[in-house]
């Protein structure tokens, strides 16, 4: 992935913040952005959930 724009960063920040909520409009980038930012945050976290489970189908189907 190359360097985010600073405003696309902040976007994918505020959109991605809730780890109650599913990611919406995911691609392969921006699933590796929020697996990164919500890395820690555990089996509870819907986000780093959904864009693990988004990574893992484009790993499979490839």
């Amino acid at each position: 992935m190359d360097v985010l724009h600073s405003d696309v960063r902040e976007l994918w920040l505020v959109q991605s913040r809730d780890c109650t909520q599913d990611p919406v409009g995911l691609s392969y980038d921006r699933a590796r952005f929020i697996l990164t930012v919500h890395g820690g945050h555990g089996a509870r976290c819907h986000q780093y959930l959904a864009a693990s489970a988004y990574c893992f189908r484009l790993a499979t189907d490839a």
